[in-house]
């Protein structure tokens, strides 16, 4: 990946610097992709110049990279930077998530369209942990990939939702729940070994609720309202 910072940093003003991605140490906010889907990878990468924050995209042509376009970010640093095909499309988005607190990070979803790069809607989401995944609904994975999005409540508890893209906008994705709050349940099971707290029995109640687990939603939601 140094090779690739190096490369990145030629197409870049003197004094600016590739971001690091927020929490891993040593982890360039670089990304190698096709985003254009003509079978040959990108090179994305985040960037910081004057104080404030930009993606760089380059284009390989001919074994040579050109610059394709510089998009003006957000945030003072980067917490994600990743590619997947969450459109019906199947065309790798750029899915981004500027820092913008602590807790917080602004999610930008980037697709290459008709030449240029145009931004999709997010409904301002703003979240605390992603995870992008193609999840499997009634019928397997789809090829379509779905973001869980996490929203810090308290402590180390969550609000959590699954979301994929349809029609020009995120939308729930309660096919998949089924799959995906399975890991949500067991994250508050490990939880609630060491933090026996109201909220997180609430939170794993909703949990199993979603996921279809009905009887020990019950049980759960009884264990939250005995606080």
């Amino acid at each position: 990946m140094k090779d690739f910072v190096n490369v990145l940093l030629n197409f870049l003003p003197p004094t600016a610097s590739i971001l690091e991605l927020s929490g891993l140490p040593n982890s360039p906010a670089v990304l190698l992709a096709d985003i254009d889907n003509d079978q040959i990878n990108e090179l994305i990468g985040a960037y910081k110049y004057k104080d404030q924050n930009y993606l760089v995209i380059l284009k390989n042509v001919d074994n040579q990279w050109l610059p394709l376009i510089h998009i003006k970010g957000s945030g003072y640093g980067i917490s994600s930077l990743m590619a997947a095909p969450i459109t019906t499309n199947w065309v790798n988005t750029l899915i981004v998530g500027w820092q913008i607190g602590s807790e917080w990070s602004k999610l930008d979803l980037l697709q290459w369209m008709d030449g240029g790069i145009i931004q999709l809607p997010t409904s301002n989401i703003a979240y605390s942990k992603l995870e992008v995944e193609d999840m499997p609904g009634l019928y397997g994975p789809d090829g379509q990939y779905e973001l869980a999005i996490w929203i810090h409540d308290t402590g180390e508890a969550y609000k959590v939702d699954v979301y994929r893209f349809e029609e020009n906008q995120l939308v729930l994705a309660k096919e998949v729940y089924p799959y995906y709050f399975k890991r949500v349940e067991s994250y508050y099971e490990r939880l609630l070994k060491s933090n026996d707290f109201s909220y997180y029995w609430y939170y794993l109640a909703e949990a199993q609720k979603k996921s279809g687990d009905f009887e020990q939603f019950m049980i759960s939601i009884d264990k939250a309202l005995s606080f």
